[in-house]
């Protein structure tokens, strides 16, 4: 019977040497495959969370990293859960303030989050909601260009900005109309060139009458010195001189009865209008339908005006 040869069988004693480990070394693999896949995924939960802000369930999935075997020193999960224990920190004093009515306090703390985490959408929409609240009660106040700025700020945090674009522009209509009201320079300067106008007419007027009065009286007084009969014949020359001069004077003082009368129809032109102007109250336009800020909710409630 022929022998085999040496390296035969060899070959065949290291195939049975390593048959048992190659299936062992796939099953490693495989094994941290799964392992890393399922970090990912606690990882990513978490990630997408904290970007919302919701760092409670944020903080469950980074300490879930931690358990999965191989990533229990994980230093990107040991820095989340600080982040989202800090951050769970900030929210909860920041809802304290804000229901103990300081404002500021909260915002303060807002500010906080943002800095932590500058994509936080929950902090963004309680900014956003907050200063849309404060805008509205302004508005019910009258404190139209405060009201406006508080909308302005709110913008900055929402994407939402129809109902604050609405809002804003209703403020601005309202300050128009507080404006027309509160009495324009222009129509100060109206009402003081009238009076200028009414009073100097006036004088003047007043002038004219008074000249030509007292021309007629000169010459009543040198008529009756000069012709006490009537007789129509002034003899003295010197006295007729006197006469012809009154008579002259007072047909020219006479002659401007004209200007008298439109002396007086233009004050009293004037006169009426600066009545008018003191008088007349410019009245704003009212729209039928209003859009309003809510004061009980956030949003807008439409009024509508018989």
């Amino acid at each position: 019977m022929r022998k085999l040869p040496n390296q035969f069988i060899l070959v065949l004693l290291l195939s049975f040497i390593w048959s048992p480990a190659l299936p062992a070394m796939g099953r490693s693999a495989t094994t941290t495959a799964v392992v890393d896949d399922e970090y990912d995924r606690y990882k990513k939960r978490g990630d997408d969370f904290f970007k919302e802000g919701k760092y409670f369930e944020a903080r469950r999935q980074y300490q879930n990293c931690l358990e999965v075997p191989g990533f229990e020193n994980d230093a990107y999960a040991k820095e989340q859960i600080q982040e989202c224990t800090l951050g769970l920190k900030l929210r909860q004093q920041a809802d304290e303030a804000m229901q103990q009515g300081k404002g500021l306090e909260s915002i303060r703390f807002f500010g906080q989050l943002l800095n932590l985490n500058p994509d936080d959408a929950l902090t963004k929409a309680q900014l956003a909601d907050y200063y849309e609240r404060e805008g509205n009660q302004l508005y019910d106040q009258q404190k139209y260009a405060e009201a406006k700025a508080r909308y302005i700020e709110a913008l900055k945090y929402t994407t939402k900005q129809t109902t604050l674009m609405l809002q804003i522009r209703n403020c601005e209509e309202k300050m128009k109309q507080i404006a027309i009201i509160q009495r324009p320079p222009k129509l100060i300067g109206l009402k003081v060139a009238a009076g200028v106008v009414a009073v100097g007419a006036g004088a003047y007027a007043v002038l004219l009458r008074h000249d030509y009065q007292s021309k007629m009286d000169a010459l009543n007084q040198i008529s009756q010195t000069a012709d006490p009969t009537g007789s129509g014949v002034i003899a003295n020359p010197d006295t007729y001189r006197q006469y012809d001069d009154a008579y002259k004077a007072a047909q020219a003082a006479q002659q401007k009865n004209g200007l008298f009368k439109a002396c007086l129809g233009v004050a009293a032109v004037a006169t009426i209008a600066e009545i008018y102007l003191l008088v007349r109250k410019p009245k704003p336009r009212i729209n039928a339908l209003n859009w309003k800020p809510s004061s009980q909710s956030w949003g807008l409630a439409i009024s509508y005006t018989f």
